[in-house]
């Protein structure tokens, strides 16, 4: 090969061919592959084309100017590039450069292993360990916080560690404030033999490094390795959804929710506030009227009552302004924001039900669902949610702050059936009214599947990317909303369906999934409009579909699905390297501390009561599955439309009567199954309650005395859909008081309790 020949095809290398447009290029950049710190980025040069910096997704580690910003080990960091060329603009793809120390260190600790994975670690030699004594200097950090990690520090290294507040001089354990740092949810953990220090220009960086802390105590017991850490999140919206409209969930169901996600540095919480049965044309089609039958529920206190006499509140579990407002504060304590969406135009059938006037009236697809679409053609629609939205947006006196003050609100605006240009009208009215109350809204993807005229307000606005069909990625990313991958083929979960099922999937998304890539479409990662991703936790299984399921029965679906995406949100690399690894890691690390959502025994010593008289106080430790209750019990009346309690506690109720005489339970999420049967009167009989995960069985003396029914979500008259039949009835065991509003005696009582392993 001659000379000339060889110049020549250097320089083809290193300037696009006359044909290349600018994507071609984009992707064909000449980029280095390493850098060190301290240096900075060249961008690359076309003749013919510009090229800018569109962003990294470590903008930490390579900032908006180029510049490399310091590193303690070598960090592997995407770039993106913009190229103009004939007045057509093109994303790159992603580059990796790997940002190096600028001297390379000798070998010390290796990088302690937690969830998700350190950012980068230099380990030195040595470590540090903590006794039954514990120093810690909290500086200025929160009250509520220093609260929060003493008593999680006592949970994990024993309640009877002494812990003891010092100057920082003397201290096992110092936070410090750093003026220093480039994002709320960075920190560093320096650990000598003497101390480890945990510095943060935030009080939640200092706490994310407090979970890293205790992580490596839980698997140590005591002790953590000398080294530098330094972490800091790929994308700042790390998420869950939870759908606590269609299947109630409780407050302390909520709190161990919050604890579980900053257990995992995951930090942003959607709850859906309202929603209703999706597939109401089953009922239509069937001559029943969904308006009427078909479950919905708004899950806040309202004042809105409709000229009907029907409140927005559901009635069965909500929560009041004060309870959502100290579970805000109670979230951010710990790192995590709240999220509320109030779903319209779409599944809003607690709104029709209070004002039936304002229903759908224009043309649509799905017919069916008329009933849940509320008129979004009529501007009284958007003045009435507006005085609902307002409600928690606006000042409350009673609490003297907005319920919702500090959070961004969703305003739903997803599967709306009806006219686009109606649709897009009404989202830009919603999303205007968030805005003027001062707050940031967030929204469903759906304008690619509703084209029209009107421009929808975009900035400053947050988008859920769910469905390609109804949100083109790539459009929404150069309308300006800022983006958050929630694609439902790799992200969504409903719970004892047949379809949406990613919990079944974990392996691949721990393998496979990028948080830039919504299905197909890819969006740069360095883009600065995607700001992070969550997955969903969707209660279609609601109402003619539901099985009885609880929060135990979905806990670790939640759990074994927050870890994994907790990795691929936070950080790039597969660490622990494969998926069986990570999986053992999270079993050692176990739950978060100081919540127990499975309701565990600390010990499997049976409980024996021969009691005296009732009710009596047994103030015991409630008993999630496995375990064996045996009572005698004889009742000497059964007042018909009489509750009898035989066991209470705030996890529920067992009745010896219910209502219409048969035993059964009440779960404090509001669901109550019947056993279908009733205990004789007069007469000692010996009961046996039988606990198993998503199974409970009754036995008097011996037999099965009916069939278990679930009752919340009652058969209809015409017996379309069988209740007794594929239930999941977990029952946690109140073991709180014997024998309320018994009209009879319990002559003993026996729980036993079998191994957790088992269940």
């Amino acid at each position: 090969m001659t000379k000339a020949t060889l110049m020549m095809l250097a320089a083809m290398a290193a300037t696009p061919l006359m044909g290349q447009d600018a994507k071609q290029i984009a992707d064909s950049l000449q980029v280095p592959t390493e850098l060190v710190c301290g240096t900075k980025l060249e961008i690359p040069t076309v003749d013919g084309a510009t090229v800018e910096l569109l962003g990294a997704d470590y903008e930490q580690i390579i900032h908006a100017d180029g510049t490399i910003g310091y590193v303690v080990s070598d960090t592997p960091v995407n770039v993106n590039f913009k190229v103009t060329k004939d007045g057509k603009e093109a994303f790159s793809k992603d580059y990796e450069i790997l940002v190096k120390v600028a001297k390379a260190a000798q070998a010390g600790n290796p990088k302690p292993q937690v969830v998700p994975s350190l950012l980068q670690w230099q380990g030195t030699t040595g470590e540090l360990k903590l006794g039954k004594e514990v120093k810690i200097y909290f500086g200025d950090m929160p009250r509520a916080q220093a609260e929060i990690i003493m008593e999680d520090l006592r949970a994990v290294l024993g309640a009877d560690t002494q812990i003891t507040e010092v100057p920082s001089g003397s201290a096992h354990i110092i936070f410090m404030r750093t003026p220093e740092g480039n994002c709320d949810e960075e920190y560093t953990m320096m650990t000598q033999p003497n101390c480890v220090r945990i510095a943060s220009r935030s009080a939640k960086g200092q706490f994310w490094g407090s979970r890293t802390l205790l992580q490596i105590l839980k698997q140590t017991g005591g002790s953590v390795p000398c080294g530098v850490a330094y972490d800091v999140p790929r994308y700042e919206v790390r998420g869950v959804l939870f759908d606590i409209a269609r299947t109630p969930y409780t407050l302390k169901d909520m709190r161990d929710v919050i604890d579980a996600m900053a257990w995992y540095k995951m930090n942003d919480l959607h709850l859906v506030i309202n929603n209703n049965y999706i597939f109401l044309e089953e009922y239509v089609k069937d001559g029943h009227d969904p308006l009427k039958e078909a479950y919905t529920a708004f899950r806040l206190e309202s004042d809105m009552v409709g000229a009907n006499g029907q409140r927005l509140t559901a009635d069965d579990i909500y929560f009041t302004k004060a309870e959502f407002r100290e579970l805000i504060d109670y979230a951010k304590q710990r790192g995590v924001n709240i999220v509320p969406e109030f779903d319209t135009p779409g599944h809003a059938l607690s709104f029709t039900k209070v004002r039936p006037d304002l229903i759908y009236q224009g043309p649509m697809n799905h017919p069916g669902r008329r009933s849940d679409h509320i008129d979004a053609a009529n501007p009284e629609t958007l003045k009435f949610v507006g005085e609902v939205l307002d409600e928690y947006l606006l000042h409350d006196a009673k609490l003297g702050r907005p319920v919702l003050e500090g959070c961004v609100v969703h305003v739903g605006a997803d599967e709306f059936y009806g006219e686009a240009e109606v649709y897009r009208k009404y989202a830009d009215g919603l999303l205007k009214h968030v805005k003027s109350r001062g707050y940031t809204p967030r929204i469903w993807g759906s304008l690619t599947h509703k084209p029209g005229k009107t421009k929808v307000e975009s900035d400053g606005v947050q988008m859920n990317l769910w469905s390609a069909q109804w949100q083109d990625p790539i459009e929404a990313m150069n309308d300006g909303f800022k983006l958050i991958n929630t694609n439902d083929g790799h992200l969504y979960i409903v719970p004892f369906a047949n379809y949406y099922r990613m919990d079944k999937n974990h392996k691949w998304v721990y393998n496979n999934w990028r948080p830039n890539y919504v299905g197909k479409a890819h969006i740069p990662a360095g883009h600065p409009n995607l700001i992070g991703a969550t997955f969903a936790i969707w209660n279609d299984m609601t109402d003619l579909k539901h099985s009885g399921y609880g929060m135990y029965d979905v806990w670790e679906v939640f759990r074994s699905s927050a870890d994994v995406l907790s990795q691929r949100m936070w950080g790039t690399e597969h660490n622990p390297a494969t998926f069986e690894q990570h999986r053992a890691l999270v079993s050692k690390i176990g739950e978060a501390p100081s919540i127990n959502p499975l309701y565990l025994r600390t010990g499997d010593a049976p409980v024996c009561i021969t009691p005296t008289a009732l009710p009596m106080q047994l103030n015991e430790q409630a008993a999630g599955p496995n375990y064996h209750l045996t009572a005698e019990i004889e009742l000497t009346a059964a007042p018909e439309g009489t509750e009898q309690v035989l066991l209470s506690g705030p996890e529920g109720t067992l009745f010896a009567t219910m209502k219409d005489g048969t035993v059964g339970f009440r779960r404090n999420d509001a669901m109550e199954f019947s056993f279908g049967g009733k205990l004789p009167v007069g007469k000692k009989v010996k009961l046996e309650l039988i606990g198993k995960p998503q199974s409970t069985q009754l036995l008097v003396d011996g037999k099965e005395i009916g069939t278990l029914t679930l009752m919340s979500y009652k058969d209809r008259e015409d017996g379309w859909k069988n209740r007794t039949k594929g239930l999941r009835s977990t029952f946690i065991l109140p073991l709180q008081t014997l024998g309320e509003s018994l009209q009879g005696k319990v002559h003993s009582l026996k729980v036993e309790f079998s191994d957790p392993e088992t269940k």
